[in-house]
């Protein structure tokens, strides 16, 4: 079973069944895209946690390696521990920036005197939110309590923001079943009220990932049909039944032709290379 797809969906995408093609094949070509498609676009679909080393140029801002940019959680400048709560995060763009408060104004003028962890993700809203129902403090493996929990599972990732201005991501790690989720940590605090929502991958790259396996898997079955009998003879009378595969080729057609225009409908994620 993939992560973001299934054998069902990619059947019932390209309309080949497990006579044709086995599900551990499927499961197999399924693997494969899950992984292709992220590096296509320069991101990930799950919250991800990343370390980077940086240069500073003197400047308070600085711009990380991968965007968005869901929440900055350590920071170290020239050897001098910074509260990422200080920081001003531009969560597209992926600029962070030294606010007023911060210990130190500047990201130091040196090479590779930066170090940042952070999680970034292309990731969108769900319908699974809640709110809090009481002021949440920074910690680790912090208990948020929630006028709901329905919906909220083990391993979620969620977004935590409200009208205090603090917004930032965190994982799920319990769900006790007494009207509060635990996470693994929160870099702010947070307002009784803000908002507690599931992070899910957006339904355009799912379709991507089903329209991708549904032409590999035609591409596999027409490379299979070089066995298949195309013509034949009974005596004088010689009977040929065509090209085996012609409604396979018009599938691929669409197939390809939606997938392009699928890619048209998103961006590739920008990324800084050295």
């Amino acid at each position: 079973m993939g992560d973001y797809i299934t054998v069902a969906s990619v059947r019932r995408t390209v309309g080949i069944d497990s006579s044709e093609i086995s599900d551990a094949d499927v499961e197999s070509t399924i693997v494969e895209v899950e992984k292709q498609v992220p590096r296509k676009f320069n991101t990930v679909f799950v919250p991800t946690e990343k370390i980077e080393i940086l240069d500073g140029d003197g400047t308070n801002r600085l711009l990380l390696d991968q965007n968005p940019v869901l929440s900055v959680r350590e920071l170290r400048i020239d050897t001098t521990t910074q509260d990422p709560a200080d920081l001003e995060i531009y969560k597209d763009s992926g600029y962070i920036f030294l606010g007023k408060t911060a210990d130190t104004p500047k990201f130091a003028d040196k090479k590779n005197t930066v170090i940042v962890k952070y999680i970034h993700g292309t990731v969108e809203e769900s319908s699974t939110s809640s709110t809090t129902s009481a002021a949440e403090v920074a910690g680790t493996n912090v208990s948020i309590a929630l006028a709901s929990i329905t919906g909220f599972a083990d391993e979620d990732w969620v977004e935590i923001y409200g009208m205090d201005g603090n917004r930032e991501v965190a994982q799920i790690n319990a769900t006790p079943g007494t009207g509060a989720i635990i996470v693994d940590k929160l870099v702010l605090a947070h307002e009784s009220g803000s908002t507690v929502v599931k992070l899910e991958i957006n339904d355009n790259f799912t379709k991507i990932m089903n329209i991708i396996c549904g032409i590999a898997l035609v591409a596999r079955i027409v490379g299979q049909s070089y066995t298949d009998i195309v013509g034949y003879d009974l005596g004088e009378l010689h009977v040929q039944k065509g090209e085996p595969y012609t409604q396979w080729r018009e599938t691929a057609t669409q197939l390809i032709k939606e997938r392009d225009e699928m890619y048209k409908m998103i961006s590739i994620r920008p990324r800084v290379t050295v």
